[in-house]
């Protein structure tokens, strides 16, 4: 079995290319910039030399290229996005439309690109270019299955935080089994308000290498959990500390008791200690988390001590945070920390697909 896992970040895309027939540490694996990074250089590019950006594709992660949209509009400079791509900067247009995006359908994106604008292709994966790297590398072989995992928030109801609408919706999948499988789907499956998600499977579906695949797609916090607790059957408190978000949870296996979210930026080594410690004990209101910018915490339904389990770490932050628990692991899957979550992903796409190890 041959699978293309892509883990988008905020700062780096990590890239597996999974085969069963290599050994752990001989499998191809890459870190690069991640979409919203190219995507925010190129529109950086365009504001450079003074000339329009024509914004046109998927709707993907925002961050630093909504940062570098504001800017090239800052200098009054046009820019211009086709409605699904300008959704990368908000799901209401109303809102897109106030921050200076003129927003035209894709025959106008055309006649602005031939009067001069950059085209900048938005979307979290530019699969075509992946592959011809791949291949560039001697990666020739068939795949047998794309999987992908993006940070989605959701498509929040008028007057709800986004931050909010993302934990309720994660909570509501994992409500009475706690199983991580749930929160990886087919194409054809994703929910109709992961929007991220529904686009980041457009990105891939049809047939790329001339043959229809296998496509999941998935969170990157659940799949970064899933990868940490892979090399352990006992319980364990994973902790993600991404680029932008921190995910906790217990996991056992593939099931979680309890979650925990949180921007990266906002939460200091000694807050994150104290979250920790209450989080284990059942004593973490989620009032509170919301309260400090967090997305909100789960509690679990059996507390815990700190003594009892391994706090299993991964993610580009993890050194901020280092010496919380007594029982602190760095987990670094075949050797290699940042493909942790590629490893949960490829759990996820085994769960949506039902393929075997």
């Amino acid at each position: 079995m041959r699978v293309l896992c892509v883990d988008v970040g905020m700062g780096t895309s990590d890239v597996l290319l999974y085969d069963d027939g290599a050994r752990e540490e001989n499998r191809t694996h890459l870190v690069v910039p991640s979409a919203t990074q190219v995507v925010g250089s190129e529109i950086r590019q365009a504001t450079e030399r003074g000339v329009p950006v024509a914004f046109t594709g998927h709707l993907m992660g925002g961050g630093p290229s909504t940062v570098a949209m504001l800017s090239h509009v800052e200098r009054g400079l046009p820019f211009y996005a086709d409605p699904w791509a300008a959704r990368t900067f908000s799901d209401d247009l109303d809102e897109v439309a106030a921050m200076g995006v003129r927003q035209v359908d894709r025959h106008e994106i055309e006649a602005r690109v031939s009067e001069g604008a950059v085209r900048v292709q938005s979307g979290d994966l530019r699969l075509r270019q992946l592959l011809e790297a791949l291949r560039l590398l001697g990666e020739t072989a068939p795949l047998d299955g794309i999987a992908v995992a993006v940070q989605d928030h959701g498509e929040a109801p008028a007057g709800v935080s986004d931050r909010v609408f993302r934990f309720q919706k994660l909570a509501h999948l994992l409500a009475d089994t706690g199983d991580l499988g749930r929160l990886f789907f087919s194409a054809d499956s994703i929910p109709s308000y992961f929007t991220r998600m529904r686009a980041a499977a457009a990105c891939v579906t049809g047939e790329p290498e001339g043959r229809r695949l296998d496509v999941v797609v998935g969170d990157t916090g659940p799949s970064a959990l899933w990868g940490a607790a892979l090399t352990t059957g006992a319980p364990c408190l994973a902790v993600n500390y991404g680029n932008g978000h921190t995910l906790m949870g217990r996991v056992t296996g593939r099931c979680v008791d309890g979650l925990f979210e949180h921007h990266t930026s906002k939460v200091s080594p000694e807050m994150m200690a104290s979250y920790v410690r209450r989080f284990a004990a059942g004593a973490l209101e989620n009032s509170e988390v919301l309260s400090s910018g967090g997305h909100g915490v789960i509690a679990g339904a059996h507390p815990f001590s700190l003594d009892e389990v391994e706090l299993r770490v991964t993610g580009p932050n993890r050194r901020r945070f280092r010496g919380i628990a007594p029982r602190e692991v760095e987990v670094a899957l075949h050797g290699d920390m940042m493909i942790t979550g590629c490893y949960g992903l490829l759990e996820g796409y085994r769960a949506a697909t039902g393929s075997g190890r």
